[in-house]
């Protein structure tokens, strides 16, 4: 009986773990944030998934026309620029674990910063975990967007 009941208990705690999500937006203190102006997504270097394209056209329906630029290559007229981390998991299949992504100013200072972090069986596709992830940015810095369907 004993071990039917530790069982029992490392099944649910195993369940439980598996199902963990995270969606958060943090303004940098002392940041304000009034509008986007000309936004670049630049390229993660490890990335091989061409995510800052998907960055881009996200921020563009929501409302906010953004260019996606390669590596350190932010043009002159950036007003914020968007960098992001994808980390990916194996678990049958690669999926999408975590994305984070930030918001700079020209001057490279973080302004505001999102993440989604998704185990695998609460997994979404990798354009869900990103609007979700710019919709919170957006939410957190009080600036108005276009509502999309999920």
């Amino acid at each position: 009986m004993q071990k039917i009941k530790v069982l029992v208990i490392l099944a649910l705690v195993m369940v439980s773990s598996g199902c963990a999500t995270r969606l958060e937006a943090t303004m940098s203190p002392g940041q304000e944030l009034k509008d986007f102006g000309n936004v670049y997504v630049e390229h993660f270097g490890p990335d091989k998934r061409n995510m800052h394209y998907i960055i881009a056209d996200k921020l563009t329906m929501l409302g906010y026309p953004a260019t996606p630029i390669e590596e350190n290559g932010s043009p002159k007229n950036a007003d914020v620029i968007i960098t992001y981390v994808d980390n990916w998991q194996w678990d049958i299949t690669n999926y999408l674990i975590q994305i984070k992504i930030d918001a700079r100013n020209d001057k490279r200072h973080l302004l505001i910063s999102g993440e989604s972090y998704r185990t695998s069986l609460a997994r979404k596709e990798p354009e869900f975990m990103i609007q979700e992830t710019l919709e919170k940015i957006l939410q957190e810095a009080g600036l108005k967007y276009n509502h999309l369907p999920e």
